[in-house]
């Protein structure tokens, strides 16, 4: 992180380069999606890209290729009229990915105060998932195997003297010890998580929990 709740410019050149994996694609791009100035930093780092491309020698294609791909196109079945997307909260990449609004999910039960929409557990130990906290409630106290991302996409919540609100990122990883965020009273705190190994919780009935969780 180069500032409170971003990313810094080596994710953005990681994002660009097509370097992350699916849901760390997703969750990056949708924090981009909240700020111009992040959205520059990725376009100047595709141009830089397509400026190496440019002297990679290139690779003859064989024969017919040209005609398959215009063949390809021509068969694509274009819609004739498109509906008029509707207001979203949601930041395009993950509403395109989850095409519904986030009242819409079935949220399943977590823990006191908390629900959890699970989106996609990968083979690699990665898990993409939602999670949604009652405004006030505080987060069992965790430490982390992996890193973490968090992404809050509706209301907000604290970590020591730090809050993340709407479009910010939080980062954890291992060095980040007894780690209990604080959801702001209020309304629910919504989040886009992606962890890639399971958390680590303090208490004896959380540890006893997670299996059911799936975190």
């Amino acid at each position: 992180m180069t500032k409170h709740g971003l990313l810094n410019d080596e994710w953005m050149v990681s994002y660009a380069a097509g370097a992350l994996s699916e849901a760390k694609s997703l969750v990056v791009a949708s924090h981009i999606a909240f700020h111009p100035d992040l959205q520059e930093k990725v376009a100047d780092a595709e141009a830089i890209g397509g400026a190496l491309l440019d002297e990679v020698e290139p690779v003859r294609l064989r024969a017919g290729a040209l005609e398959d791909i215009l063949d390809v196109i021509d068969n694509d079945d274009v819609p004739t009229t498109q509906a008029e997307p509707r207001e979203s909260e949601l930041p395009a990449p993950l509403r395109d990915y989850l095409s519904c609004e986030l009242d819409d999910l079935k949220w399943q039960f977590m823990g006191p105060g908390m629900k959890k929409v699970r989106l996609k557990k990968y083979e690699s130990g990665e898990c993409l998932w939602l999670l949604r906290a009652r405004g006030g409630t505080e987060m069992p106290l965790h430490d982390h195997r992996g890193t973490e991302f968090t992404l809050v996409l509706r209301g907000s919540y604290a970590v020591g003297d730090k809050r993340f609100t709407p479009g910010l990122m939080e980062l954890a990883g291992p060095e980040l010890k007894n780690h209990s965020p604080i959801i702001d009273e209020g309304e629910d705190c919504i989040c886009l998580v992606v962890t890639d190994a399971p958390i680590r919780l303090h208490s004896v009935i959380g540890r006893m929990v997670q299996p059911f969780i799936g975190l």
